[in-house]
């Protein structure tokens, strides 16, 4: 965490190292959620071998691996990492690819809000319901509540990755400044 950015000036560069520590802090939080999610797997098996039936512990397992699914997933928006088909993509010429680039950014920030809406909708029904989770005793809004805070998340990082497509500035660790980038 001692390593120094590099950014632009002015309210770009605040952003830059806003949406770098948001989403740094995401990864963060999805390893610990890792971490936490094998201990209790772990001691969910080790209590069912010993024939003890606890009903919330099947819903708790759910709400860890959807937490770090979906936190594990706004770094990757943040550099566009996810999955993607490059097949083609290397062979445009370089103006293609970064309309290319672009389209990705906004239909990403598009349907990300979209979601985020949507699920903030239903978490709120959650919510306002006192609905559960199957095993009735863990309420359902804190499972429900990942879909809008990552999808959040992961449209400002898409939003981040659109001004890096526009600008072709983006914030790096003081290591990670003196490699090459290919775009």
């Amino acid at each position: 965490m001692g390593s120094r950015t590099e950014a632009g000036p002015g309210f770009s560069g605040i952003l830059d190292r806003s949406i770098y520590w948001v989403a740094l802090l995401a990864d963060h939080v999805s390893a610990l959620i890792c971490a936490v999610l094998i201990v209790v797997t772990t001691l969910a098996m080790i209590i069912y071998q010993l024939g003890i039936a606890i009903d919330w512990l099947d819903d708790v397992l759910r709400l860890l691996l959807i937490w770090l699914v979906y936190l594990g997933a706004v770094p990757l928006c943040l550099n566009n990492d996810h999955i993607s088909m490059d097949a083609l993509y290397f062979h445009y010429p370089k103006p293609v690819r970064k309309a290319v680039d672009v389209l990705v950014a906004l239909i990403g920030i598009g349907l990300c809000l979209f979601v985020a809406k949507s699920g903030f909708d239903s978490m709120r029904q959650q919510f306002v319901d006192h609905m559960l989770l199957p095993g009735g005793e863990v309420p359902a809004w804190p499972q429900a509540l990942a879909i809008p805070l990552a999808f959040a998340l992961m449209a400002v990082g898409y939003l981040s990755y659109l001004i890096f497509v526009i600008t072709g500035r983006r914030l790096r660790r003081k290591t990670e400044a003196t490699r090459t980038e290919v775009i």
